[in-house]
């Protein structure tokens, strides 16, 4: 049994009727900071009441949606709903959640929360719960109670919510394990129990001199102040020896290495948590919360969620990976329901794309949007594709709200730095008044992803099912443009009024992608150095000089390319194409890499005169949404 959709409406940025997939495992809720995330871990523990979130002193009135503009057709919401389905229900779970079952489907079952602002004088909000296809059917609060739930908050003092105090995670844990350990009996057939082992040690401390000493002297001062008619009697004791006290004395210490093999650390050398680093701090907090799920009873069948944001918390990233593929397997192996939300692209790496669903916003006004990947129609080749090939650089592509995929290295390092004179270009021409003269791709959120080759058509996949009307077909309504080469035979050199035939095989995407609302193909006559040249001679110029700069020995080459940078500016289309051959086959020599370093670093200079050519600009235009 798993809460496989969960659906919202009203509750702070859901103002309209959303509903959220989830995993039978391990769901991994990725997206940018406001994109609605924590508002979908919030109703999750409002409906199941964890902890003291299921007060409704917890809620205000900006727990309503509400929008941010005013008009007399747009008012707030005074009622907020959350309603969940639980699938794969076993035998048992369907007669136990009897009155919670769907009437045509009975291995899936339903729990529903309205909360309603009165509005009233003394701002009191109304709850209703109920479970099942009616508000009328039974609802037994000892049946909804076997569900059990825990969060971890972001930001979390794991240090504080490990200290030895009343209802701790450590005692939580030692209470469940307790019925699972065998005991040793006494003479007469007594368990000796843990409350038994330290009162019989209590008792023999209290023999200690020092003790009855200080116990005496006490005794004595009151028989003095008081006299023995008034007086009262004392008797210094340890702390009480009952379970749950015994419990709540406990403490985690911790050693920052894990012994070899065959050895233990020495109690002695272990440290307090408040000398701990706090990423190490939440790992400790993170296993004895999962430990104490792991030890349900084995008869219990009972949902076990957890809710985890933001695990990445004082994590470096090789950590975040290793925790991460952690909780994937024992949410699949101890039969727990966890659901994480997150902006670390290493973790959005670290995990299956099934296990992703992408929660967006592109809107202040707008409700969130929620895509589970697994429903974005990959096939399996292009499943196994992309989840090796999304490293922490290219899962940033799921974070960002718009996206310009290159073939390679080259384009990754110079087309930010075109897009800052296309930009530039585009909003000084609209306001010449403006005293802001540059533009990025940072401040439209619209990331540059490397390929490494022409492997568009699987990454599109994830975008562009949301274009279409298919139900059946998931999309991430994010715009991304492919930039890509024409990629004619080696010895061609294109130019106006004498076209090439394209052998790029991704081009055959265009026709597909015509009419596709996220996803654009853009291209080229030839390759992206070669075009570049060709766009002016101050291009070609600046190039040559650059490829100067690279060359480490003088002779033909050299000379070849010094004559092309001192031509005059008066040449026929057909000769600059020439040149601009010359120069691309030079720098397939030297290296596009390092070519684009240096081209990269002298355009970030605003002086430089360069004109970016026009498949670049309708590019960077369609990722920002201009």
């Amino acid at each position: 049994m798993y809460i496989s959709s969960l659906i919202i409406k009203g509750f702070r940025s859901f103002g309209e009727r959303c509903e959220i997939p989830l995993n039978k495992g391990l769901t991994v809720l990725i997206g940018e900071n406001g994109s609605g995330k924590s508002a979908i871990i919030d109703s999750i523990r409002l409906l199941l009441q964890e902890d003291e979130y299921g007060r409704l002193n917890a809620l205000s009135k900006s727990d309503f949606w509400r929008p941010s503009t005013k008009g007399k057709d747009i008012v707030a919401t005074d009622k907020f709903s959350v309603d969940c389905e639980f699938s794969g229900l076993s035998q048992i779970e369907q007669i136990t959640y009897l009155p919670w079952l769907n009437a045509h489907t009975p291995t899936k079952a339903s729990l529903h929360l309205e909360v309603t602002n009165s509005n009233s004088a003394r701002k009191r909000l109304k709850r209703d719960i109920w479970a099942g296809d009616s508000r009328a059917s039974i609802f037994e609060w000892d049946t909804y109670n076997t569900i059990e739930c825990n969060y971890l908050p972001p930001l979390r003092d794991a240090e504080e919510r490990l200290r030895a105090i009343r209802g701790s995670r450590l005692s939580r844990l030692l209470t469940k394990l307790e019925p699972k350990v065998s005991r040793e009996h006494d003479q007469e057939g007594n368990k000796i129990t843990l409350e038994k082992k330290v009162k019989d040690q209590n008792d023999e401390l209290l023999k200690d001199p020092l003790i009855q000493l200080a116990n005496e002297r006490i005794r004595q001062r009151l028989l003095d102040a008081l006299g023995d008619v008034l007086g009262q009697d004392v008797l210094i004791l340890f702390t009480e020896s009952r379970f749950e006290k015994i419990l709540e004395n406990l403490r985690i210490l911790f050693f920052p290495r894990y012994p070899s093999q065959g050895t233990t650390t020495p109690t002695d050398l272990f440290r307090e948590l408040s000398e701990n680093s706090l990423g190490y701090n939440n790992l400790i907090y993170l296993a004895t919360v999962l430990a104490e799920l792991e030890e349900s009873e084995e008869e219990d069948d009972s949902l076990r969620i957890l809710l985890i944001e933001e695990p990445e918390a004082h994590l470096h990233p090789q950590l975040q990976t290793r925790v991460m593929q952690y909780i994937q397997t024992q949410a699949n192996k101890a039969n727990i329901q966890i659901i994480v939300t997150t902006h670390s692209p290493t973790i959005a790496a670290a995990v299956s794309l099934d296990s992703l669903v992408v929660v967006t916003r592109p809107d202040i006004d707008a409700c969130p949007k929620v895509i589970p990947l697994s429903k974005c129609g990959l096939e399996p080749h292009q499943k196994f594709f992309l989840e090796r090939w999304l490293d922490v650089t290219k899962s940033t592509l799921l974070f960002a709200r718009g996206i310009i995929f290159v073939e390679g290295i080259a384009e990754a390092l110079v087309v930010p730095e075109l897009a800052k004179r296309v930009l530039s270009e585009h909003f000084n021409s609209k306001d010449p008044k403006s005293t802001k003269k540059c533009y990025s791709l940072e401040e439209f959120a619209v990331s540059v992803i490397n390929l490494g080759g022409i492997y568009f058509e699987s990454f599109f996949q994830l975008f562009r099912g949301a274009s279409d009307n298919d139900p059946a077909t998931a999309g991430i309504p994010v715009r991304c443009a492919g930039i890509t080469d024409c990629d004619p035979k080696a010895d061609e050199a294109p130019y106006e009024g004498n076209n090439c035939e394209c052998k790029n095989h991704a081009l055959g995407l265009i026709v597909d992608l015509q009419e596709n609302k996220y996803c654009q193909l853009f291209y080229n006559t030839k390759t992206f150095e070669y075009d570049l040249a060709m766009e002016s001679n101050h291009n070609l110029k600046l190039m040559c000089g650059i490829f100067l700069e690279i060359l480490t020995t003088d002779g033909p080459i050299r000379d070849e390319i010094t004559a092309i940078m001192n031509d005059p500016d008066m040449k026929t289309a057909r000769e600059k194409a020439e040149d601009a051959a010359t120069l691309l086959k030079r720098i397939d020599g030297v290296g596009k890499g390092i070519f684009a370093q240096k081209l990269a670093l002298r355009l970030a200079d605003p002086k430089t005169t360069f004109s970016v050519p026009d498949y670049i600009k309708r590019a960077v235009l369609w990722a920002c949404s201009i």
